[in-house]
């Protein structure tokens, strides 16, 4: 009896200890889109620290336990459970000790396993969504699409089209960052009514092919490209393969369908678009295109120019150059579909910072902190440090851990976010030993007070060195806080 309390109390130990191991491992299947491959990418770049120690720490984004989640505990649960009752009935309990030990030590191995296992059951359920969320798109057939695409800039863009067509629209948008074509089937599923009358769809993408996924279930009247650039990389691997992705959107259209393309960005200016097209940007060839900008800490005012020839003044309290292409893009769209010019004025003057996005947080000791923590991407970092060099008069931080999932291209964008980080800051604040050395390379090439730069081994420890050098005359600067599995 002795024997068989013992035998079970080491198997409860292991348990627990598996279980932990295992939870992080599902987080980071979970944060890389619960493809293998990319998991398998994450676990070859952290193999040093993953086979006997136990994660510790709150997560930046939080691991859901979603049904999908569940139902992998599940099919975990089941072999346990078969080891642990086959330990108990026949007389080989030491190596089923030993079974449950090795499981234990290689459980970040055994994640993906237990994810091809379930991957028929995974496969069949979201056919099962997906077939409803097409069925309730066939039933509303005057329901309007406007899908939105872009390296960057896609979901300010999102924001701006939605808040502004809602002056005269009843408008449902994909909340957040549910650009995957499940993402899309949830939104469809949960929340579109009959009482929509335009649908605006982020379409996000990690290779070829995904945005024609969800093109084909939504089927878009109007599409709107605001960037190709060097995002993604290590899954697309190079520029071309971004474009073909994104012009998937712009393929997608029907004869009718119009594109709406940000002609600022070079590489979409050289693509071949042989679908009706309406130019946005910042300069007189565009169809659409903004002059007299005035930029300040408070936001900024400037004169759109349209494609019919009336021009509208309008105020925004964004912060950044970028959001002002990305409210052009929008009006454009506006425009095109009816609205006023008092209305359009009125939908631009209600826009809010997205989330995590020039975000401008004010703290009750007088000082600023400008929340771009979102995703960089090497132009979006270069703006918003352009943002931060714009508050005169204050002391300018930077906290920044450098811009990811670049490929073989990362140590050159990291090196140039450097340069561009001393002409902008006053002291800068580097996250993560690692990720430090390329964004290091260029800030020294540019002479920049070394007294002035911290590496700091996490963000905890950024935070706190960031809260140190703080008064009420400083402006701080988060730009692109990395998830989990980049760290």
């Amino acid at each position: 009896m002795l024997q068989l309390i013992l035998r079970n109390i080491c198997y409860l130990i292991f348990v627990v200890y598996f279980y932990k191991r295992t939870k992080h491992g599902l987080h980071m299947l979970q944060l890389e889109s619960y493809k293998n491959e990319r998991y398998a990418r994450w676990k070859k770049q952290n193999k040093e620290g993953i086979y006997f120690g136990i994660p510790s720490g709150k997560a930046k984004k939080a691991f859901v336990v979603t049904n999908r989640i569940k139902r992998m505990y599940a099919t975990y649960l089941i072999a346990l459970l078969l080891i642990v009752i086959l330990g108990n009935i026949f007389p080989f309990y030491e190596w089923s000790l030993i079974l449950c030990i090795v499981l234990a030590i290689f459980s970040y191995s055994i994640v993906p396993i237990v994810n091809t296992i379930n991957s028929p059951i995974e496969k069949h359920i979201q056919k099962g969504f997906y077939n409803k969320a097409k069925k309730k798109l066939e039933q509303m057939p005057n329901l309007k699409v406007i899908g939105i695409t872009g390296s960057y800039g896609k979901t300010s863009t999102k924001y701006a089209v939605s808040t502004i067509l809602s002056q005269k629209y009843n408008v449902l948008m994909t909340p957040e960052s549910y650009n995957t074509t499940m993402g899309v089937v949830r939104t469809i599923n949960e929340q579109l009514s009959s009482t929509h009358n335009i649908f605006v769809c982020e379409m996000g993408a990690k290779q070829i092919g995904d945005i024609k996924e969800i093109c084909d279930l939504v089927h878009p009247d109007y599409g709107i490209l605001t960037a190709i650039g060097p995002q993604h990389l290590e899954t697309f691997k190079t520029i071309d393969n971004v474009k073909k992705t994104k012009l998937e959107l712009i393929d997608s259209l029907d004869e009718k369908g119009i594109a709406f393309v940000n002609y600022n960005d070079k590489n979409i200016a050289t693509s071949e678009i042989t679908k009706i097209k309406c130019t946005y940007g910042m300069n007189n060839t565009c169809d659409y295109y903004a002059d007299q900008i005035t930029c300040n800490e408070r936001g900024s005012q400037f004169v759109v120019h349209c494609k019919t020839g009336k021009t509208i003044t309008v105020k925004t309290k964004l912060l950044g150059e970028h959001n002002i292409g990305n409210i052009v893009g929008a009006i454009a769209v506006a425009d095109t579909l009816g609205l006023t010019e008092e209305e359009i004025i009125a939908g631009v003057r209600f826009l809010k910072p997205v989330p995590h996005r020039l975000e401008l947080l004010g703290k009750t000791d007088g000082s600023l902190i400008i929340d771009d923590a979102y995703n960089s991407n090497s132009k979006g970092a270069k703006m918003a440090l352009d943002v931060l060099a714009s508050f005169e008069g204050r002391k300018k931080i930077l906290v920044t851990p450098g811009i990811v999932d670049l490929g073989e291209e990362a140590e050159k964008y990291n090196q140039l976010l450097g340069e561009q980080a001393a002409v902008s800051a006053d002291y800068i604040i580097l996250v993560g030993e690692k990720q430090a050395q390329p964004i290091l390379k260029g800030i020294k090439q540019m002479q920049f007070p070394e007294d002035k730069i911290y590496i700091a081994k996490d963000l905890t420890d950024a935070i706190s060195k960031m809260q140190e050098l703080t008064d009420s005359n400083t402006v701080t600067l988060l730009e692109n806080d990395l998830p989990d599995n980049y760290l």
